[in-house]
């Protein structure tokens, strides 16, 4: 059972914008997402045990007790910190959402995500408290059998008003993303690059990925309106607390919303529903996750 629900789809000042639920209500729905996000906590390289296993450096005689003191220590230093003043600064809220946002993607827009390009899936301890960098959500989408660079920007709002006020945020973000601002598309395609490569399984679709990544590198230098028409999908994503928005359909966040140097069939507007505090709900993956 998908984990998420298309409720409604309208056209803003040209834009499409689809409207989407996480099915918090029903116990099952709910308990696979609490299930899929504190995975992906736990398998990040920054929360796992095993990639600090004393073992590994022929330390196999350390006494328990040094043993047991150390994976406290380690556990310690790499817990992120609870912002409980500006709660939507917590690193945990975003890289939660951001797994959210990616949740989406999967299972309404055939987009794939390779946690060994995933960065909160591969931060390091002296990251723990950082914002992660660069574009929110890079992917690879699978279209028609023809492949496409995804590029997701994630704002998570609790507010009352609509449009909230991330709108103009995600807005500006996404221009960002589009104009190639300071190299910001071009150095996103050559990292997940990068990345990508540390697939531990060799498949022709990976090495698909990588000619096509390394042809995009090239063509955002050289040619970025004709790359962006052919090659990238850009997705404003939204991951709202308004039951307001579920019971109207209303999905006036977009309502100011304008980019500029893209066609409309390279975006797509999303706005996903969660019944639940997003702050809280992030708090309680990552203590349960590290629990």
């Amino acid at each position: 059972m998908p984990l998420v629900k298309e409720l409604f789809s309208k056209e803003i000042n040209g834009l499409n914008i689809k409207l989407f639920e996480y099915d918090v209500n029903d116990t099952t729905n709910l308990n696979k997402l609490k299930d899929y996000l504190i995975g992906k906590v736990k398998k990040s390289k920054v929360h796992n045990t095993l990639e600090y296993d004393l073992t590994y450096y022929g330390s196999k005689n350390l006494n328990s007790d040094f043993v047991k003191k150390f994976n406290e220590t380690v556990k310690e230093l790499n817990t992120p910190e609870k912002l409980k003043s500006i709660p939507h600064f917590d690193v945990r809220r975003e890289r939660v959402t951001e797994w959210m946002a990616q949740i989406i993607l999967e299972e309404k827009y055939s987009c794939k995500f390779y946690e060994e390009a995933d960065k909160r899936m591969n931060l390091k301890p002296i990251d723990i408290d950082k914002h992660t960098s660069g574009i929110d959500v890079p992917g690879i989408m699978f279209k028609n059998n023809e492949l496409k660079f995804v590029v997701c920007e994630v704002k998570a709002s609790e507010d009352k008003k609509i449009p909230c006020s991330s709108s103009k945020a995600l807005m500006k973000d996404m221009q960002k993303a589009i104009d190639n601002d300071k190299n910001r598309l071009s150095r996103e395609i050559l990292n997940y690059m990068g990345e990508i490569r540390n697939v531990a399984m060799k498949s022709d679709e990976v090495s698909k990925i990588l000619n096509f990544l390394a042809e995009l590198v090239v063509n955002t230098e050289n040619n970025l309106n004709d790359c962006i028409s052919k090659n990238i999908m850009f997705f404003p994503l939204l991951i709202r607390k308004n039951d307001k928005i579920v019971i109207d359909n209303n999905v006036d966040d977009y309502k100011n919303f304008k980019v500029k140097g893209i066609d409309n069939t390279n975006i797509e507007n999303i706005i996903c529903c969660f019944g639940r505090s997003i702050n809280e709900f992030s708090n309680d993956i990552y203590d349960e996750a590290l629990k």
